[in-house]
């Protein structure tokens, strides 16, 4: 099996932490915390969908500003062993790579401007909106978010400005993944908008949780290659269920369970 293009989980599976939650943790307080904890472990153990978890967290997440979410990622995000390694592996074989998360878009902007743009190609999930002073009526746009992460990162002087202490979430998120199955059609969406040459069975998603169940199952099904890394017991079990119940056309693999010592390499 040839691989040209890897999309792969977030929270869990490149980083350690559930960022979501725990930008919760560090920047509002423990009780708060606590919801969005439970929330989401319901939701990656399949007990809680996606729409029931983001209807929980984003409210929680209200607030939080924009300093905060480019710093979390610079001083409180802890990577899984070998990202960098493995990153630098998919470049030079010339594997397409995405980050395919029910996480933030901030998050990953401030990702991909850390490894950069020839290491990671994009990026399909969910949109924390921004508002000055946390009013959704003043959103920020998208775009205009991308560019202040990226002049926060570069200039120095930038970060001095007051505006990414004015620029708050609003407590509302725009789910660009509405569910565990729609992650295996944006990875084919994707490719049909970016790389057309590419067949579905040159794909391979990779995830931890319930929250990939979707992705993992759904590349397989299509002839590609379905990764459970850094996995926990709920979708060992799932996946296990699905092999021996139903036609898999591609394959699905089970690598390094749920640990503080999963490696990426």
């Amino acid at each position: 099996m040839t691989i040209k293009f890897v999309s792969s989980d977030l929270n869990g599976t490149l980083v350690h932490q559930h960022t979501i939650s725990d930008m919760i943790r560090i920047y509002k307080n423990q009780e708060e915390f606590k919801k969005a904890e439970d929330i989401f472990k319901k939701q990656t153990s399949g007990t809680a969908t996606m729409k029931e978890a983001f209807g929980v967290a984003g409210p929680l997440s209200k607030g939080i500003t924009l300093r905060q979410a480019i710093e979390y990622t610079q001083k409180h995000m802890e990577y899984l062993n070998g990202f960098k390694e493995f990153l630098d592996f998919l470049s030079n074989k010339k594997i397409h790579f995405v980050i395919n998360s029910t996480g933030y878009a901030v998050t990953f902007y401030c990702i991909q401007e850390k490894f950069g743009t020839d290491k990671i190609h994009g990026f399909i999930g969910n949109r924390l909106v921004f508002g000055l002073n946390g009013d959704a009526n003043k959103e920020i746009s998208e775009i205009d978010i991308r560019k202040k992460v990226q002049r926060f990162i570069y200039d120095n002087n930038a970060r001095n400005d007051k505006e990414y202490d004015e620029i708050k979430a609003t407590g509302e998120v725009e789910l660009g993944i509405t569910d565990e199955e729609a992650k295996a059609d944006l990875i084919t969406q994707y490719m049909n908008k970016n790389f057309k040459n590419i067949s579905v069975n040159e794909v391979a998603h990779i995830g931890d949780t319930m929250g990939d169940s979707g992705g993992i199952l759904g590349v397989a099904k299509l002839g590609g290659l379905g990764i459970a890394f850094n996995y926990n017991q709920e979708l060992e079990n799932f996946l296990k269920e699905k092999i021996e119940n139903e036609d898999i056309k591609g394959k699905i693999v089970f690598i390094d369970k749920k640990s503080k010592n999963s490696d990426l390499i």
